[in-house]
């Protein structure tokens, strides 16, 4: 999607400030811009110096910027400006949100008849206009036609790969019926999910062989003229548009939908940065291999970039982005660019659906002034967002909706584990229900329990482990105006602002603290609890409709092998799970597995213990623990496992300093940093503190001792860290911790602010545990849940104070 500036990038091209980078490809780059005073985005496409240096191709670039100023007409990019004789030379057209529907078929799968006919009469329309200014596209393909919200928008993406026949026997040019032959390819790909005009080189559509088994009756017989072996007995698009009109839908499927709200409030976050997307900004990206599903031909980035691309961590809102993607195409001879030029120049060249990294979707802080604020849509928890990854990607000027100053608030038990979105923070107490505050102000909003008897029983671990929650309830999941979670057997959805219900379907109960249900897009992933063991579960989030189920383990596991079989990330087009073979990755449109992550047979690559995933950009990580030599025999060692996102690929270890792998657990990590909590309660030996290590070779940038008991039979219990705004944050049972994460991976000062209010250490439980672990008699750490430029804490006693971050 929009990546950081390069060094070398410009800060403005002609009147446009220049805000991030889409991509490149061989004519040149394009990038992310707006005008001063403007609120529209634009792509401004530079074309490359050694290629603007050919004065007949600056003359093509002249003669298209005249051919592109008369094109006007619906479902088209326009162009808005350009300068032929700049050095470099650069135009600039409407940018678009949206997949390509390339992009969008092998996500989603075929459309219905109806959205067909949508796409096919917009984008016959938009070459009707073309086609009227007495030029042709040439390069009619599932990469050149993008999704927006309103309809599709027709883009130039380079010069014809694919000719047809009449060029291929000698004709020589393109005429307009050339591109109603492509459009019907294209309306092929969508009705039936085959690409046969794909977007590289291949051999010329042939209009007797191709298969139009699976379209739709109706809908063949327009295809069939479309396909006509002689061009001038095909419609003209302002016929094909006429006949493709009637039985059109107005909207497209509710997954592609998805895809285009996750580049629309990609764009409002990069928009809101109020400048430039720099390297290192959260949230930058892994710098490793992008991330894809994969396609038959391996793991490829959807038109992948020419050059190398960066990826992003995904927003918190998550819907699907992107599917498996199409190969890269070919470095295009010079003799192409000629075409190329034209084609970019005369429908836009840069737009949300073409050149533009498709990873992962950065996020980042409202605009200062809150002119145009960075709306919320997931909840941030214990592991910051969906990814798991414990960065929450708001900035420091987002804040919850109302929110003005610090406020303190309640809840009536402990809680035990939250989720806090723009409008509330809701927990799940002890006792099995939940209660909601107000993000603004800490008002009670609302309170549910179960409604089932629980015999008054608080969540504890039994003498052998076991856990028990009351009714089974998980950790509850924001997202949107949304509560989702599974209580009593049931996944509901309710208003997190009234707690009225708005669906519930069968479901399965928390095996884990842990355990919460997943939004990806359209779809809530859940466990399921069923005859033949724990499913993973797929509804649709507007009406809990069932859309697919799979196995994720047997009824007859040991105990010692039962874990927390729950969905535990997402990265907006990848479902993880924890399943009895380990963590495995799913499609999420259909449960399609996508890889799993193994290599049991080399102990570096070993999954061993996997029992949960941390996503960042291209990669998967996960922490395990492994034996080691102290003398107490409980001793152990962190390891962290690192797999390629998507289909789980072993890529060996990230390398953690020996002297502070002992008791270590992984709590949050960025592309500079991991955070480590440190801490054994059997071996003495490890010291209780936060640690920050580089994520690149595992050095030691910072360690924080922490004084959990300090004295008099009390205990200080501090939360698990989180970095938000480049910033990791913690907090004891009186004090916010803070300290900056510098570009190069340094760190900052630690600042230490005491926050009014919080209840300050409490007496050291004192009772059997060897009857089990009573929850709500043990002094719990507090939960810190940052909200960009609030920091809400919750403590044990139920006391919850919410306060600016501090810097």
């Amino acid at each position: 999607m929009l990546g950081p500036l390069r060094g070398d990038s410009p800060g403005t091209i002609g009147p446009y400030r220049i805000l991030a980078r889409l991509g490149a490809d061989a004519t040149g780059e394009v990038f992310l811009g707006d005008r001063g005073g403007s609120t529209t985005p634009v792509a401004v496409r530079t074309v490359r110096r050694d290629v603007a240096r050919d004065p007949a191709l600056r003359d093509r670039l002249r003669q298209g910027i005249t051919v592109a100023r008369s094109v006007t007409g619906p479902h088209l990019a326009p162009l808005l400006d350009a300068d032929a004789d700049a050095e470099p030379p650069w135009l600039a057209t409407a940018y678009v949100a949206g997949p390509t529907l390339s992009a969008a078929v092998r996500w989603a799968g075929a459309m219905g008849e109806a959205e067909v006919r949508m796409l096919g009469a917009g984008t016959a329309r938009a070459l009707a206009a073309v086609h009227a200014a007495g030029t042709v596209h040439g390069d009619v393909g599932p990469g050149s036609v993008v999704l927006a919200a309103d309809g599709p928008r027709l883009i130039g993406s380079g010069p014809a790969l694919l000719p047809p026949p009449e060029r291929v026997a000698g004709g020589g040019q393109a005429v307009p019926a050339s591109d109603v032959l492509r459009l019907a390819s294209v309306l092929r790909l969508a009705a039936t999910g085959r690409d046969e005009l794909a977007d590289g080189p291949g051999p010329a559509v042939d209009p007797a062989g191709t298969d139009l088994t699976g379209v739709p009756e109706a809908l063949r017989a327009v295809l069939e003229d479309c396909l006509a072996a002689d061009p001038a007995a095909r419609p003209t698009a302002a016929e094909l548009a006429e006949r493709l009109t009637p039985g059109a839908a107005d909207r497209w499927p509710g997954a592609v939908r998805g895809q285009i709200t996750e580049y629309e409030r990609e764009l409002a976050q990069v928009i809101a940065l109020d400048g430039p997307l720099l390297p290192g900004h959260p949230p930058a990206g892994d710098q490793a291999a992008p991330h894809q599903p994969p396609t038959a031909a391996g793991f490829v980035a959807p038109h992948q970039p020419l050059t190398a691309a960066p990826d992003f961590v995904p927003p918190l809102h998550l819907a699907p982005p992107e599917a498996p993607g199409v190969p890269a195409p070919p470095r295009r001879p010079r003799r192409a660019l000629g075409a190329a030029l034209a084609a970019l120049v005369l429908l836009g060249a840069a737009t949300g659906g073409y050149l533009a990294w498709r990873d992962d979707g950065p996020a980042g802080p409202a605009r200062g002034g809150g002119s145009r604020p960075v709306t919320i849509v997931a909840g941030v928890g214990e592991k910051g967002g969906p990814d798991a990854s414990g960065t929450v990607p708001y900035g420091r000027d987002v804040r919850p909706t109302g929110w003005k100053k610090s406020w303190k608030g309640r809840f009536s038990q402990p809680p035990l584990g939250c989720s806090a979105g723009r409008e509330a923070l809701v927990c799940r107490l002890v006792d099995g229900s939940y209660e909601a505050l107000s993000a603004a102000d800490g008002q009670q909003l609302w309170g549910m329990d179960a409604g089932l008897e629980t015999g008054g029983k608080e969540a504890h671990y039994g003498p052998n482990g076991a856990l028990f929650v009351p009714a089974g309830a998980t950790l509850p999941t924001v997202y949107d105006d949304t509560v989702l979670f599974v209580v009593g057997g049931s996944l509901q959805s309710v208003d997190i602002r009234t707690g009225e219900w708005n669906w519930e379907t069968r479901a399965g109960e928390a095996l884990a603290l842990e355990s919460a249900p997943v939004v990806v897009g359209d779809l809530v992933l859940a466990e399921a609890t069923r005859p033949d063991g724990p499913q993973l579960i797929a509804v649709d989030r507007g009406t809990g409709v069932e859309k697919w189920h799979l196995t994720l383990a047997g009824n007859d596991l040991p105990n010692a092998r039962k874990a927390n079989f729950w969905p535990v990330a997402t990265d907006g087009k990848v479902a993880y799970a924890i399943t009895e073979q380990g963590p495995k990755a799913f499609r999420p449109v259909d449960g399609k597995l996508l890889g799993s992550a193994g290599g049991e047979a080399e102990p570096a690559n070993s999954n061993s213990g996997c029992g949960d995933l941390r996503l960042r950009g291209a990669s998967a990580f996960c922490a395990t623990s492994v034996p080691n030599g102290d003398p107490s025999g409980f001793g152990e060692d962190m390891s962290v496992l690192r797999f390629t996102a998507g289909d789980l690929r072993a890529r060996g270890r990230v390398t953690v300093d020996a002297a502070l792998a002992a008791g270590a657990r992984l709590s949050a990590l960025d592309d500079r940093v991991m955070v480590l909590s440190r801490g054994d309660e059997y071996a003495t030996s490890v010291p209780d503190e936060i640690a920050v290590v580089r994520r690149a070779d595992g050095r030691t940038v910072g360690r924080f001792p922490l004084t959990l008991h300090p004295g008099k039979g009390t205990s200080n219990p501090v939360s698990a860290p989180l970095i938000v705004a480049d910033t990791v944050v913690w907090a004891d049972t009186s004090t916010l911790y803070t300290v900056a994460v510098r570009p190069d991976g340094t760190l900052g000062t630690l600042r230490k602010t005491p926050v009014r209010g919080a209840p300050g250490p409490g007496a050291t439980p004192d009772y059997d545990r060897a009857q089990g672990i009573q929850l709500g008699e043990e002094l719990l750490p507090p939960q810190v849940l940052p909200m960009g430029g609030v920091v809400h804490v919750v403590y044990d006693d139920g006391t919850v104070v919410s306060v600016p971050l501090p810097g």
